[in-house]
């Protein structure tokens, strides 16, 4: 699955197939299976899954509320 996201704070250097890449805060990510990450700060991000995933995680959620 790929990881979708928005880098809150901090910067990360990503490698995938397609060589490396630095991202800094206030950038939006989309990488492909199989990306190795490397914390160059401390940060924050935030993740959601593609959308037809979407749902499955809401359901989970919400059945973790009770």
């Amino acid at each position: 699955m790929p990881a979708l996201g928005h880098l809150l704070e901090g910067r990360l250097r990503m490698r995938t197939e397609s060589g490396e890449e630095t991202y800094e805060a206030g950038q939006a990510y989309c990488w492909a299976p199989g990306h190795v990450c490397l914390a160059l700060e401390d940060g924050e991000w935030v993740e959601s899954p593609p959308s037809g995933d979407l749902q499955r995680v809401i359901d989970h959620l919400a059945s973790r509320a009770g």
